[in-house]
């Protein structure tokens, strides 16, 4: 009886996180999330994410989150922010090769606008940026994106700066200044969950299933 209760107990933590994970989770910035690839936050888990909450403490701060896109054509991520605040977003790929960026939406000069599916052609883990007009990344080559500040700023853009084919390194002001300030924002996501730390509910819920059949079979045993 012993046995059969501890695999119950075990069974029943299981399909709690099995359920945990089916459900899209929002996540919030831990600490000042890095502006590198190497100090990016790393969204933990397997099961989807619907949002990311983080705060800007100066014009200059930049956040770097890791996520995982599973669906490439169902990604997005459009931010928004406590006070309206003037931004820019950014993906890079999983060795911090800009994938696509952008600054407005169509019918405003004066806020962070969204990512959509168009640039995002594999599935896989990225590295999702946001920061403050007109904080722009730079790799040894140049700039990896082009300055919106010179250019239409309510499109998606390629890596088509002149440091486009390297990795991101640095991150300095544009032709904009840093005209920033601190303030909340929140990304909402689709089509993107955490990279690493929980199986796959359909592995969880087998591994679920197969314990609680030895447990059966013992307590059957026993009797």
């Amino acid at each position: 009886m012993r046995i059969f209760g501890a695999v119950s107990a075990v069974v029943g933590a299981l399909l709690a996180v099995v359920a945990a994970a089916a459900s899209a989770l929002p996540v919030t910035e831990i600490g000042d999330a890095g502006q590198t690839i190497a100090s990016a936050q790393v969204v933990p888990g397997s099961g989807p994410v619907d949002s990311i909450s983080g705060t800007f403490t100066s014009a200059s701060d930049v956040d770097l989150f890791k996520i995982h896109i599973a669906t490439p054509g169902l990604f997005s991520a459009t931010a928004s922010s406590v006070p309206a605040l003037d931004g820019l977003l950014f993906l890079f790929d999983s060795a911090g090769k800009g994938v696509v960026s952008r600054d407005d939406s169509s019918t405003s000069n004066g806020d962070f606008g969204a990512l959509t599916s168009t640039f995002v052609v594999l599935a896989g883990d990225y590295f999702l940026g946001i920061s403050l007009f007109d904080n722009i990344p730079s790799s040894a080559g140049g700039l990896i994106f082009p300055d919106t500040r010179l250019v239409d700023s309510g499109i998606e853009y390629g890596p088509s700066g002149p440091g486009g084919a390297q990795a991101l390194s640095t991150w300095s002001a544009g032709a904009g200044g840093l005209t920033g300030s601190a303030g909340s924002y929140t990304i909402a996501l689709r089509g993107v969950s955490g990279v690493s730390g929980v199986p796959e509910p359909a592995t969880l819920a087998l591994l679920a299933l197969g314990l609680g059949g030895l447990g059966f079979s013992r307590h059957r045993k026993s009797n």
